[in-house]
């Protein structure tokens, strides 16, 4: 910041009953690097209108395209590259049946795009606006996420969704995206759970229809207008059987969740239709058993098919603590699946498998793991290899290895360990202000682009009066682009912490990370 010139940092806080908020403008009048004036605009609300009326503003705008590069560590958006303007107001009703919710919304992007066109990404679509209501019968929330309580009373539930949404796109959209138009959806499904002691079963309708009207000729009929109807059945049964027995000597209790989804949907021909806010799910453990494999509304996939799986754990008695589980999950399909969400039909009948091993070797020891194998060839797809040694306070070493077929390759190694100084096995520290230093940081090297990308390096100086942070940190900017910065922090315990935020930086980056001063300063929570 020295080399860019002076700058000028604001924040205006508000709490009134029934109202909050923030606001933070960051100015660089005239950034010497750049030649530009260049700023940064968040704001933060959230109030309510009357009872069970509420509405929230939460936006991130900067002044150029490149500010995520050169003035990262300024921003708070969790996306630095796509920012978020987010208004939207809602009111709640509550009746015998249920419950009923009536919404509105606004939503614009602000994409920060760069020149090399390899490392441009498509734009989400904007809602201007998104108006809609849903209706909730009473039903359980244990019921909704497959827990049923014993004795419970089949009762017949469901929940419908009617909503419209006007897409458009924001300035910085890629060429290719030009479709831009109206939709009308309904969601809609009826189940009815039934459940004992140790198991449930959900027979389930479900309907996804939606009506479109482009602006844009859908083709060269100059036709505008769409729409479509998807019914799903499904049905979703499960067990949770339990077992006392032993591991390694010790009293465990040992449990068996085998679970068992049937899901079956038409094939309907979406080629014609936009795509405006569905996406793939991520194949993981628990995609394994959705019903639909997008997310969003704009995409459903056919399915005759049945996902099943199984997972085992074993809970030492004593203290109630996971110290072992296994499981594995797949999809077997009675038919080839048309619409999928990498385009190509599916004809294997066995989807990928997906094995997840995790163990609490000891109070010092973790260790967890998934494996995702392609059943038609046997290769490992994807895969998540992680290990933690944490013997004890401020004291944690955490290697992880992380392989996606064909996309990436990394290995990781971070840390947290005492260096030289009074032994601070004690949160509160020694008498006095004896110092101690310690070491923390992150690496994490791309096998597959043979280079070190997000990494941060760092000491801390505990006095027990006060603790001093410094680093350096490591981020990529683009395929052969990364930006370093130093980073430096002084916070006076029971005060307040002066200069760069390292503690964010240290805790956001390092598994199993304690802030040497979480139990001795007003600001242990501090982020």
């Amino acid at each position: 910041m020295t080399r860019r010139g002076p700058g000028v940092d604001t924040q205006f806080r508000y709490l009134e009953p029934g109202h909050r908020g923030q606001i933070d403008y960051a100015l660089l009048p005239h950034d010497r690097v750049t030649g530009i004036s260049r700023w940064d605009l968040r704001l933060n609300a959230d109030g309510d209108v009357m009872p069970n009326w509420t509405y929230n503003v939460h936006t991130e705008r900067v002044s150029d395209d490149n500010y995520w590069k050169d003035l990262r560590s300024r921003m708070l958006s969790q996306t630095p590259r796509l920012l978020s303007t987010d208004l939207r107001t809602q009111r709640d009703f509550s009746f015998n049946w249920g419950e009923m919710q009536t919404y509105a919304r606004v939503q614009k992007w602000q994409p920060l795009q760069v020149a090399q066109v390899e490392d441009q990404f498509a734009s989400p679509y904007q809602r201007s606006p998104q108006i809609g209501v849903r209706l909730q019968t009473g039903a359980d929330e244990s019921v909704l996420a497959g827990y049923l309580p014993t004795g419970r009373r089949a009762r017949l539930e469901g929940g419908l969704e009617l909503e419209y949404n006007r897409f458009d796109l924001p300035g910085g959209a890629l060429g290719s995206q030009t479709q831009t138009g109206e939709r009308v959806h309904l969601l809609g499904h009826v189940s009815l759970p039934f459940s004992g002691a140790a198991w449930w079963l959900i027979p389930k309708m479900s309907i996804n229809a939606a009506s479109y009207n482009l602006d844009q000729a859908i083709d060269v009929t100059g036709r505008r207008s769409i729409g479509r109807t998807i019914p799903t059945f499904s049905v979703d049964h499960g067990w949770i059987l339990e077992r006392n027995t032993s591991l390694f000597g010790q009293a465990m209790r040992q449990t068996l969740e085998p679970r068992l989804l049937y899901v079956n949907t038409p094939y309907r021909d979406q080629s014609a239709m936009p795509n405006f806010d569905a996406a793939p799910r991520d194949y993981n453990f628990d995609s394994v058993f959705a019903e639909n494999q997008f997310s969003g509304v704009d995409r459903v996939n056919d399915a005759n098919m049945l996902a099943f799986g199984a997972t085992t754990r074993w809970i030492e008695d004593e203290r109630g603590e996971e110290q072992l589980r296994l499981g594995m999950v797949q999809r077997y399909l009675f038919r080839n699946q048309q619409i999928t969400p990498d385009g190509s039909p599916q004809t294997h009948r066995l989807s990928d498998v997906v094995l997840l091993a995790s163990a609490h070797l000891n109070q010092a020891w973790w260790t967890d793991s998934t494996l995702q194998l392609n059943s038609a060839d046997g290769k490992v797809e994807r895969t998540v290899l992680r290990l933690r040694y944490s013997p004890g306070p401020f004291r944690t070493v955490s290697a992880s290895y992380r392989l996606a077929r064909g996309q990436s390759e990394q290995v990781e190694l971070a840390w947290q360990w005492p260096l030289f100084g009074p032994d601070r096995k004690s949160v509160a520290g020694g008498p006095g202000c004896a110092g101690a230093w310690y070491g923390a940081g992150r690496l994490q090297y791309s096998m597959r682009d043979k280079r070190f990308t997000d990494s941060v390096i760092g000491a801390e100086y505990d006095s027990g009066c006060w603790i001093l942070r410094v680093g350096a940190e490591r981020q990529a900017t683009g395929r052969a682009e990364t930006n370093t910065r130093l980073i430096l922090q002084l916070e006076l315990v029971g005060l307040s912490p002066l200069g760069s935020n390292a503690l964010k930086v240290l805790r956001d980056n390092i598994p199993g990370y304690r802030s040497l001063s979480s139990e001795r300063s007003a600001f242990g929570t501090y982020d």
